[in-house]
C-alpha cells in the first residue's frame, strides 16, 4: 500500500512539475522562414520566404497569421546550331511569383519546455503573377522553311490572379536559451486558381515572448 501511495504521490509531483514547465514556456512567438518548394502547375522549383506570428490560446492549440512570398522559375530549353555560326540559346524562360496572407490553427501534439511539434491548418488569400504561357508550341524548319525554329505562345488565362488558399503544415521546433527558437516545417498548399505548391520544406528561426 505504501509503495502504491508513493507511486501516486510521485506521479502527481511529476505532473505538477511538468505542467509548471509548460506554463513557463512563453505563449507568443514571431518567426521568419526560408525554404523551397515545387509549383506543381508547371513543375517549377523555387524559393519561399515567410514571416509568422503565433499565440497559444489552449495548452495544445494556437492560432497564427503568416505573410509569405514565393518565386518559382523554369525554362523550355532550346539550343540552335546553324552552319558556321556559334550555338545559340533560344530557350523560353518564365517566372511565377506570389504573395499571400493566411490564418492558421495549430495543434501541438507534443509540447515541452524546450520542444514542440504538431500540425497546422489554414486558409488565406494569394496574389500571383506569372509569365508562363498556357500553351507553347515549337515549329521546326522542316515545317516552316525558316532557318531557325519558331515558337508560338498562347495565353488563355490572366497574367495576374487572386485566389483563395488552403494549406497544411507539419512543424517541429526547439527553444534555446533566451527563448530563441529554430525549427523546420513541411507542407502542402492548394488554391482556387488550380496551383499546387508541393512539396515544400522550410527552416525557421524566431523568438518566444
Amino acid at each position: 500500500m505504501k509503495k502504491i501511495l508513493l507511486v501516486i504521490v510521485g506521479s502527481i509531483i511529476h505532473i505538477c512539475v511538468l505542467g509548471q514547465g509548460l506554463r513557463e514556456l512563453p505563449g507568443q512567438m514571431i518567426s521568419a522562414q526560408l525554404g523551397a518548394g515545387k509549383n506543381g502547375t508547371g513543375d517549377l522549383y523555387g524559393l519561399m520566404v515567410g514571416f509568422e506570428y503565433e499565440k497559444l490560446f489552449r495548452p495544445k492549440l494556437s492560432w497564427s497569421t503568416e505573410l509569405a512570398m514565393t518565386i518559382h522559375d523554369g525554362e523550355d530549353q532550346l539550343l540552335v546550331q546553324l552552319d558556321n555560326f556559334p550555338q545559340e540559346d533560344m530557350s523560353y524562360r518564365f517566372t511565377t511569383a506570389g504573395m499571400q496572407l493566411a490564418g492558421k490553427i495549430g495543434y501541438h501534439a507534443a509540447r515541452t519546455k524546450n520542444a514542440d511539434y504538431g500540425i497546422k491548418l489554414g486558409v488565406g488569400a494569394r496574389y500571383q503573377s506569372t509569365s508562363l504561357a498556357d500553351d507553347r508550341e515549337i515549329l521546326f524548319p522542316a515545317l516552316t522553311g525558316y532557318p531557325i525554329p519558331l515558337r508560338i505562345l498562347r495565353n488563355t488565362e490572366p497574367q495576374r490572379t487572386i485566389a483563395a488558399v488552403a494549406l497544411t503544415q507539419l512543424f517541429a521546433r526547439y527553444t534555446f536559451k533566451r527563448n530563441i527558437i529554430a525549427g523546420a516545417l513541411a507542407g502542402l498548399q492548394l488554391d482556387t486558381n488550380g496551383d499546387v505548391i508541393f512539396p515544400q520544406f522550410s527552416f525557421s528561426i524566431g523568438k518566444r515572448f
